[in-house]
């Protein structure tokens, strides 16, 4: 049977989601050899309200690229949390920003809670990384894409000078504590 896992990013427009999903999509699919597909969410949601991207991995061809149900999502805000929770599987993993209050978690759902938005406003508040920071967090938990390829495709995307300040924030979320909530 094949492999495939699905991915979700969300939080409010301006969150550099769009670029984080992308930077995974190709970490998988350049550095980690997998299929990947990447979509995005980002109409009217680009100014602040709900916003989301997704990515699929497979060890086989993706037939149909929007995710169905989800396995891994990622919730920065609590109005994403609230709106793209309904699709997650039911022993899905979620990480959200510690201002996230997971009301009614699926029965198996594995919940962390990462201070993103403080650990981004210590970094640099006048230049948040808190797409980087998730990114070095979703490599810390899920093993799915490696972090090492995830590191690479930072490296190809990103301003060449603004490399030292794209990997300070990615491995602040590779060294990053959480509170966990639920067992699985």
């Amino acid at each position: 049977m094949a492999f495939q896992y699905s991915i979700r990013l969300s939080g409010a427009g301006g969150y550099g989601l769009i670029q984080a999903a992308r930077i995974l999509a190709e970490a998988a699919a350049i550095y980690d050899n997998k299929n990947a597909s990447e979509s995005c969410s980002y109409g009217p949601e680009a100014r602040g309200s709900a916003s989301r991207a997704e990515i699929i991995i497979s060890d086989e061809a993706i037939d149909y690229p929007k995710a169905k149900t989800i396995d891994f999502m990622v919730a920065l805000t609590q109005e994403a949390y609230d709106k793209y929770k309904k699709d997650l599987n039911p022993s899905a993993t979620v990480v959200v920003d510690s201002a996230v209050k997971p009301d009614n978690p699926g029965d198996n759902w594995q919940i962390y809670c990462v201070p993103f938005t403080k650990m981004a406003a210590s970094l640099d508040p006048k230049f948040p990384m808190i797409n980087m920071i998730a990114l070095g967090f979703f490599a810390k938990i899920c093993s799915i894409i490696s972090a090492t390829s995830i590191r690479q495709a930072i490296l190809a995307r990103i301003p060449k000078k603004s490399e030292e300040m794209y990997l300070k924030a990615f491995d602040t979320g590779l060294n990053a504590r959480a509170d966990i909530f639920g067992d699985k």
